[in-house]
């Protein structure tokens, strides 16, 4: 008995060793391989980016020349349905079209991505070069703010991701479960995309044809989710960095060292100029895109409304339905919601000269803190168009044309 009691004990003590089953696959540490400490931001989104092929640093290899013609090959897929569509107007492709229009968005993400890469490359350097300045220097202050806006960002993000991945889910699925109906005794096969295939429109080539709209429909999502969580993120950053630099503003002025005080002023002022560039660099990349976009959401969300009221005793087809149409509201608030922390969080800049010790600076000191108060007014706007600006306000606005947009089809039918 005393050996198997000793046997028992050895046992207990062996297991001990071994880390907890929930420690080791917590679902941080499943997701901690996606980081990248040369891009503390955006280290998952340019994986994500880069395993679609759209960020391609290194784009002579084997796998990156494959994902290239990839590319090519879902362009001219979706770009053929638009061929179809227009040669042999066909109202059940446009439909098509319309309904899933943020899948084809995807192709025009994809196509000004690559077209301004070296401007993405551009941003992103400058994002990490800034972070990984700040995070060398072990500053409680500077690293309170990053981890705090990344782990925003990632909270953000993979919400994004899982969502995207319900959608496609249901999305899918859902012309299969459709094709039972019969008209007239006649099977219907239904369609995601009306994109050329060499395969007829009946088993077996209709599911050989179906493989080729899941697979290039779930390559063009891919492109829709990095793209859409890597311009959030972004914009996260920017919204960290201008309190970063509210922060250098409030710490500018050391009243017992004068010569420190001006070093202060003008590297409030370099950091900030710098920052404002980017920021305008940042919006000359996607604010093409998302004009573009908040056309093409604001006629989706109304022909989808029109589909879900037309919808009867089909519980399925409602709830993809609906999970669709939120995923599009929901990747529609993030960009304004985001876009307009950017330009509130702007305004602080300028008040947090004065919450300086300046009132104990010498006179030219005291003049410089004006004028950095001056030159750091500027309201950052990001805008989808040149007539639209990305805020929460014009975010009811698209709702608003979506709902006209829904009478106005509703009223035709």
């Amino acid at each position: 008995m005393a050996h198997i009691a000793d046997l028992c004990l050895n046992y207990y003590q062996s297991v001990q060793k071994f880390p907890k089953m929930s420690d080791k696959c917590s679902i941080g540490n499943l997701l901690k391989f996606l980081e990248d400490p040369e891009y503390p931001s955006v280290g998952p989104h340019l994986k994500l980016l880069g395993f679609t092929g759209l960020w391609h640093p290194n784009r002579q290899t084997l796998i990156g020349r494959f994902k290239q013609i990839l590319f090519y090959v879902t362009i001219t897929f979706f770009f053929s349905q638009y061929v179809k569509c227009f040669i042999k107007f066909n109202a059940d492709s446009l439909k098509l079209i319309l309904q899933y229009a943020p899948f084809h968005m995807g192709i025009v993400k994809s196509c000004f991505f690559q077209k301004d890469y070296k401007n993405w490359e551009l941003v992103i350097d400058y994002m990490s070069s800034v972070e990984k300045k700040q995070l060398d220097k072990k500053d409680k202050k500077h690293d309170d703010i990053i981890h705090e806006y990344i782990k925003r960002n990632r909270k953000v993000s993979y919400f994004f991701w899982a969502l995207a991945f319900f959608s496609n889910f249901s999305i899918f699925t859902e012309p299969y479960q459709k094709n039972q109906v019969n008209v007239n005794g006649t099977s219907i096969y239904l369609k995601i995309f009306d994109g050329y295939t060499p395969f007829d429109n009946e088993p077996p080539g209709y599911y050989f044809s179906m493989l080729i709209q899941t697979v290039l429909g779930h390559i063009v999502s891919a492109y829709v989710v990095g793209w859409d969580t890597l311009v959030v993120s972004i914009m996260i950053f920017f919204t960290g960095q201008l309190k970063i630099t509210c922060m250098y503003c409030r710490l500018a002025i050391d009243a017992l060292n004068s010569t420190k005080s001006h070093e202060n002023i003008a590297k409030c002022h370099r950091f900030y100029t710098t920052l404002v560039e980017y920021t305008h660099l940042f919006n000359a990349l996607v604010s093409p895109v998302m004009f573009m976009y908040l056309v093409v959401i604001a006629i989706n969300l109304g022909v989808c409304i029109v589909q879900i009221v037309e919808i009867h005793d089909d519980i399925t087809t409602l709830v993809s339905s609906i999970l669709f149409v939120i995923a599009c509201l929901i990747q529609l608030l993030l960009f304004y919601w985001f876009a307009n922390e950017v330009t509130v969080e702007s305004t602080f800049v300028s008040y947090s000269t004065f919450e300086s010790d300046w009132p104990e600076a010498n006179k030219k000191l005291q003049k410089e803190v004006a004028l950095l108060g001056l030159t750091t007014k500027k309201i950052l706007v990001f805008r989808a168009g040149p007539f639209n600006q990305m805020s929460l306000t014009t975010f009811i606005a698209i709702l608003r044309a979506s709902y006209s947009f829904y009478t106005l089809l509703n009223s035709t039918n």
